[in-house]
């Protein structure tokens, strides 16, 4: 998915979302640049099949609250 794409589709989504959308991309750069995370690397299809659904979720309001979010995480890593 090229950067243009995923801009696109950012601007589709409700003003409410972009504060997750920005720390969600945060947190993507952040794994893209590990170089531990090689065993991770997806196709490009497989990627953006996987934005794709993302991004409808979040037009569809089926996603989970980023405070929840980050209360899973943490219990389960923790």
């Amino acid at each position: 998915m090229s950067y243009a794409t995923v801009i696109e589709q950012i601007k589709t989504l409700p003003e409410s979302c972009l504060g997750d959308v920005s720390k969600y991309l945060d947190f993507l750069f952040y794994q893209y640049a590990q170089e531990d995370q090689s065993l991770l690397i997806e196709s490009n299809k497989e990627f953006e099949a996987k934005m794709q659904k993302g991004f409808d979720d979040m037009k569809e309001g089926r996603v989970t609250p980023i405070r929840e979010a980050f209360t899973e995480i943490e219990s389960r890593f923790a």
